[in-house]
């Protein structure tokens, strides 16, 4: 199969040049590497009978490997390893020969920057339902990757005949919209660019913070909102529970407010049931913040700490910070009796 479409590339793409064969890399040989006719390099990984999974992570791994390469280290290796095999042309500046490529197909003038991010293509005599369907949603998320699958036969005059046949062709492969989940975060950041440098960089060392107390925070989205929440599956005995099993739960999060005048830190009545002599000493402090509902789904009693500079994130920094950890140790220690008592 190699030897037939190194003698025939444009079995696999038309106008497609063949630069390497059996292209020795970190992770093995890389069977077929080529550019295509629109500039853009392209990895082949053939197989002689069905492609099956391990063949995507075969490919992925090849083509990381070439995409972590700067342009003379690809360059280098391309020229290095031309002209190794019958059929493969020997070239002695890549860069040079690149530069005529996309000249006589009348491209653009663009370096050897423009090959990152190879194009991606399983060849092979077959394909299993898992294989095909890994290949499809991975071009449906926008990675640029196909798979062609070839049917041989012998004729009554003996000769080897190939039928070509496209099962996924990341061209017409048309992407799923983003989710909505991304669309959120898109537009929080959005939100987060409108604010000043000094409260972008609060927002990070908020988030830091966080992120720092509890390796089991996991964060998500809305329009004005990060939050950060917390594993609670294995509780039900809570109040807040209300009886379900739910895996995470919203405990904290950083606020923008529609105006982008204010930035509120808040803890959710989730995070207020594990410390609550902790809230309650606040009334004795001289830090300005504001009880009620939070949004959440359990309880009116959260807690909020509105952030109108730098400065006003510095002075209630430490008492932030301190009620973070004592929720943070609460949740630890009462999971771990819930989780030991199992």
């Amino acid at each position: 199969l190699e030897d037939i479409l190194t003698a025939n590339p444009d079995m696999l793409e038309e106008g497609l040049q063949l630069v390497g064969r059996q292209t020795p890399t970190a992770s093995g040989p890389l069977d077929l590497l080529g550019v295509d006719g629109d500039g853009r390099l392209v990895v082949f990984e053939l197989k002689r009978d069905t492609l099956r999974r391990d063949a995507v992570a075969q490919i992925i791994d090849y083509a990381s490997a070439l995409d972590a390469m700067d342009s003379e280290t690809l360059s280098d290796f391309i020229s290095k390893n031309s002209g190794n095999y019958e059929g493969i042309q020997k070239i002695e500046n890549f860069g040079n020969w690149y530069s005529e490529l996309r000249a006589s197909n009348d491209l653009t003038d663009e370096g050897i920057e423009s090959l990152t991010q190879p194009r991606m293509v399983l060849v092979g005599l077959g394909v299993d339902d898992t294989t095909q369907r890994m290949v499809q949603y991975m071009a449906s998320s926008g990675m640029d990757i196909s798979l062609l699958t070839f049917h041989g036969f012998i004729n009554s005059g003996g000769e080897a005949l190939l039928a070509r046949n496209v099962e996924v062709d990341s061209a017409d492969v048309t992407p799923k919209p983003p989710s909505r989940t991304r669309n959120r975060k898109a537009r929080f950041q959005m939100r987060v660019q409108s604010l000043s440098q000094d409260m972008q960089i609060v927002l990070t060392e908020i988030e830091r913070m966080f992120r720092e107390q509890n390796s089991r925070l996991t964060g998500g989205f809305s329009n004005t909102r990060m939050s950060f929440g917390l594993d609670f599956s294995w509780s039900s005995e809570h109040a807040w529970d209300d009886g379900r099993r739910a895996k995470r739960r919203e405990t904290l999060f950083i606020e923008i407010d529609e105006n982008r005048s204010v930035m509120i830190v808040g803890f959710h009545p989730i995070a207020v049931e594990f410390a609550p002599d902790d809230f309650n000493k606040l009334n004795d402090s001289n830090i300005d913040f504001t009880v009620g509902s939070t949004g959440a789904l359990f309880g009116e009693h959260g807690y909020m700490f509105p952030l109108r500079s730098r400065q006003d994130w510095k002075a209630k920094k430490e008492k932030i910070e301190e009620l973070t950890k004592k929720v943070c140790e609460a949740y630890d220690a009462a999971r771990q009796k819930a989780l030991f008592s199992q």
